[in-house]
């Protein structure tokens, strides 16, 4: 790229993946890289998954409307997603909640959303923290963040080493940003056009900028259930922070590269009208937003009616979006080939 607006923004994305590295080189053999929760082997057999997150600064579209207590179905989708990339079965899920000064009918609204969200996912709230921190908060700021955990069996955990040659790409529909991009997103809406929330877009079927950025990160348990359970996947991308590419590269062994066929579905107008009016390249699209699309599935050829028509019969329409080739594990996109 030859300029990154996302920078500009105030997210140095290649100064994040620097210091991830860095971690990773300090932590050593104790923790399994790449993977989109962290592994503890209980035994032989079962190894608990977890992860922490949160929500990113759509927080501040959130505080905005005045309607923070959204972010908490955010926050859970978001976790359970995560574990569910590396095949695990969520169990419970905890939550940590932070202002400048609580308001007791906010934290009861943010809690409940988060209860429902737990419900909804068939995943235990076992519990959290909250705390006011005035020192630490400007006033008004709030902070909120889950952590969850999962339990998979050792021989049933998805990822690169599952991955070969010549599978197929499958990619599940986003509901619009989920929860990555939105500094890039604020900056451009907010500051550059000068909208309000209130501001109704026309091309974008005339809905608000609330309505748009506020749209709940969609959970894929339930369209991904009876497709884990029988094992017809081999790896799961979860496209969060670092788009398409920075997340399907976490799947690919050294020797492979994920053709990303374009054109092959149709990306959300959100999605291009950003990509117009905050003069973005293509290649920074695909770093920073899902571009309409919130999971990659990596699917054996003859799995592939399968996992499409369990799908189909979940609700769920899946799209083939790319191949496994030989290569150097990178991402690639180019334009369909004949069979596509």
């Amino acid at each position: 790229m030859k300029s990154s607006k996302y920078r500009e923004a105030g997210v140095d994305l290649s100064k994040y993946e620097s210091i991830v590295n860095k971690i990773k080189k300090l932590m050593g053999d104790d923790v399994q890289t790449g993977h989109f929760g962290g592994f503890f082997p209980l035994n032989s057999k079962t190894v608990l998954v977890s992860s922490i997150d949160g929500v990113g600064t759509k927080l501040i579209v959130a505080r905005m409307a005045k309607k923070v207590h959204l972010v908490g179905k955010d926050l859970v989708n978001h976790c359970v997603n995560d574990i569910l990339a590396t095949g695990a079965t969520p169990l419970f899920f905890m939550d940590y909640i932070a202002s400048s000064l609580l308001n007791e009918k906010q934290v009861i609204r943010i809690i409940d959303s988060i209860k429902d969200a737990c419900k909804e996912n068939e995943v235990a709230l076992v519990g959290g923290e909250t705390a006011e921190m005035p020192g630490i908060y400007n006033n008004g700021e709030w902070e909120i963040v889950g952590a969850i955990v999962g339990i998979v069996e050792s021989d049933k955990i998805l990822g690169k080493h599952n991955v070969k040659e010549n599978n197929i790409l499958v990619g599940l529909p986003s509901t619009g940003l989920h929860t990555n991009g939105y500094s890039l997103a604020r900056k451009i809406v907010f500051d550059k056009l000068g909208y309000s929330l209130n501001t109704k877009i026309r091309r974008l079927n005339n809905k608000s900028v609330e309505e748009l950025l506020l749209v709940p990160h969609i959970s894929y348990r339930g369209y991904l259930q009876e497709v884990l359970q029988k094992g017809l996947v081999g790896a799961i991308a979860h496209i969060t922070g670092g788009g398409i590419t920075g997340n399907l590269v976490r799947v690919l062994p050294h020797d492979l590269d994920a053709v990303i066929y374009l054109g092959s579905w149709e990306i959300p107008p959100i999605f291009t009208f950003l990509k117009e009016k905050g003069e973005i390249e293509d290649e920074e699209m695909f770093t920073v937003f899902n571009m309409g699309i919130g999971m990659i599935l990596v699917v054996d050829p003859e799995n592939l009616s399968t996992v499409l028509n369990l799908l189909k019969s979940r609700g769920m329409k899946g799209e083939i979006i790319g191949r496994i080739t030989k290569g150097r594990g990178k991402v690639i996109y180019d334009y369909p080939k004949k069979e596509f």
